[in-house]
């Protein structure tokens, strides 16, 4: 479980910096939804999942979604559902056909485009995690919060170096200092629970053949014949 903080819990620390004393609250805002964008880590979002009404093939995505993980649709007493997949037809948008065989789609901008004329779907997607006021949130992990005030320092450092404000070496040791810290960030966000860990074994386990079988007599819980030696 990812626990999350409000981004104004790190920028007070950033912004005391004496070189960041004219960084307004905004532009580090602006930072910071950059870089979680950036390093991209799937812990960094939220997953939520959201109905979408399609009227005349489209339908318009919530407005927090930063990225589709999938879409489904539903039937009238939502409880039963085909998954659409994401559709490479050039002329999807342009076509329009309602196809009941091959449910696919588009996204452009804020609109979705579904070969389903109308209808309700659900979308499970990530969503940038936000505070009661709009602001972004960030997972309460140290090596994440390090490596997101030293992207915000290199951002702007590298405006006083450009203006000559700071020396090379300065510059050169934030932006040593933050490839660090960004890959302990990836490292710590990616590491797998023994609940996850657990999962994604037996998702491979299924694409491999058992190591067990001599205990199993060779028996797959009956569904599959019983191997016969020769």
């Amino acid at each position: 479980m990812i626990r999350y903080i409000s981004l104004k819990q790190v920028l007070d620390d950033v912004l005391d910096h004496p070189l960041l004393k004219d960084v307004s609250f905004e532009r580090a805002v602006n930072h910071t939804v950059h870089f979680i964008r950036k390093v991209g880590m799937p812990r960094a979002f939220n997953e939520k999942t959201e109905l979408v009404i399609i009227e005349n093939y489209r339908g318009m995505l919530p407005c927090d979604l930063d990225s589709i993980i999938q879409v489904r649709t539903l039937n009238e007493c939502g409880n039963s559902y085909r998954v659409f997949r994401y559709s490479t037809d050039s002329f999807h948008m342009s076509d329009n056909k309602q196809d009941s065989y091959d449910l696919t789609y588009k996204v452009q901008g804020d609109i979705i485009f579904t070969s389903m004329k109308n209808g309700t779907i659900e979308i499970a997607y990530r969503a940038l995690a936000v505070d009661s006021e709009g602001y972004p949130m960030v997972p309460d992990n140290s090596s994440y919060i390090d490596a997101l005030e030293l992207y915000i320092k290199k951002k702007c450092f590298n405006v006083l170096f450009d203006t000559g404000k700071i020396s090379p070496q300065v510059y050169n040791q934030v932006c040593q200092d933050y490839a660090w810290a960004v890959g302990q960030a990836q490292s710590d966000l990616v590491r797998l629970s023994i609940d996850e860990m657990q999962s994604l074994t037996n998702s491979f386990n299924t694409l491999v053949a058992r190591v067990n079988e001599h205990s199993r007599g060779f028996v797959n819980n009956g569904s599959m014949e019983k191997i016969r030696l020769q």
